[in-house]
């Protein structure tokens, strides 16, 4: 396990460096405009040096072959939005292709939603196929909207992966190195990409050829490892351990067609842009962000040691949702609180980051957006 860590993580940041100066050339490049208001033009070859390095390892390894494969097809679409901002329908209907060859070819696919009600039983028999598919393409999109500030997304899903390996490597331990595969790439991503190690700035994006792709992965795994005799936990749980782009991308999305408009519009209403309007730093926002992830997380895994009831979690789940969203419709009200809260602990006010480098990355809202008054 170490070593297939120390090669994922060598190699990602070998790729890294190697495309860094090629950027350019490919036209890989998020250059500031009257929308994005970083300092320079940053390369966006982030989720391209991942992907490679992680085809790289599963190679090597013989493990997860497909799901490179599959993935292949996200990627360059990615990128393609990335160079020439492809349209949502082209986009979306390369994922669903690629979740619908998951679903059928690789047999990744929700047989059973568990006990969601009480006495009611979760098999899906015909509805299998197109919720399976609903819910990766749902969980891409998550991800893909939550890379919306430096190392918040590549944080996220490291940590989702990282839960993945830990629950696993007991009961499945070549799947346990896949995923750790997938943690060492991004911490080798978060490098270049995060203000955690000492960086004023992130030197690249991820793009969306990384979101998509980490995306898809996420939700492979999530399923694979939720069904049948040899599940690791309950779907529920899968719920739990990706909590965070879930909640706010719902609530995003809810938001957005209560108002009338598109749910994939770019606004600045995610909860990392009410952080920074609050005056955290891009920093702390991530971290607090980090921190509700971590939280997420420990209540999966405590449902997992302890079986807890199906419908018990996923009522837990419902009004954790319903609980954020009545929260994110009162945005200002709940910003003002924040702020009071940062002023009364003496954390200085960072609003200004907003605009500047630390504020967006890449992602589908990385265009500025207003924040719309309630």
């Amino acid at each position: 396990m170490i070593a297939t860590f120390a090669l994922a993580f060598s190699l990602s940041v070998g790729f890294i460096c190697l495309l860094m100066p090629a950027a350019n050339r490919l036209g890989l490049i998020d250059a500031p405009d009257s929308q994005k208001h970083h300092d320079g033009s940053v390369p966006l070859i982030g989720g391209l040096a991942i992907y490679i390095a992680l085809a790289f390892v599963f190679w090597q390894s013989q493990q997860g072959i497909w799901l490179i494969a599959i993935g292949f097809p996200l990627m360059v679409v990615g990128l393609a939005d990335d160079r020439w901002e492809i349209s949502a329908r082209q986009r979306f209907l390369v994922e669903i292709v690629c979740a619908f060859v998951a679903v059928v070819y690789c047999d990744v696919r929700l047989y059973d939603i568990g006990e969601l009600v009480p006495n009611v039983g979760g098999t899906l028999f015909l509805l299998s196929i197109p919720l399976t598919i609903v819910g990766m393409v749902g969980v891409i999109n998550a991800v893909n909207m939550t890379d919306g500030v430096d190392g918040l997304a590549g944080g996220l899903a490291t940590l989702t992966f990282g839960a993945l390996a830990f629950l696993t490597y007991q009961s499945d331990p070549q799947v346990a190195l896949q995923l750790v595969a997938f943690v060492a790439v991004l911490l080798g991503f978060l490098i270049f990409n995060s203000q955690f190690f000492g960086r004023k700035k992130a030197a690249l994006f991820m793009g969306d050829s990384g979101s998509i792709f980490i995306g898809f992965a996420l939700s492979w795994y999530l399923i694979q490892l939720s069904q049948g005799a040899s599940a690791v936990f309950k779907p529920v749980d899968a719920l739990w351990l990706i909590a965070v782009p879930l909640l706010d991308t719902m609530t995003i999305m809810a938001r957005r067609m209560r108002h009338g408009r598109s749910p994939f519009s770019a606004d600045r209403e995610h909860l990392h842009h009410i952080l920074m309007l609050a005056g955290f730093s891009a920093n702390r926002t991530v971290l607090i962000i980090l921190a509700s992830q971590v939280c997420f997380i420990l209540v999966a895994i405590a449902s997992i040691r302890l079986n807890a009831i199906s419908w018990v979690m996923f009522l837990l789940f419902v009004a954790t949702f319903a609980a954020y969203y009545m929260a994110m419709n009162h945005a200002w009200k709940v910003m003002k609180r924040i702020k009071h809260f940062r002023e009364w602990a003496g954390i200085e006010d960072s609003r200004r980051e907003i605009y500047e480098p630390s504020g967006l990355a890449s992602g589908p809202d990385r265009r500025k957006a207003p924040v719309q008054n309630q």
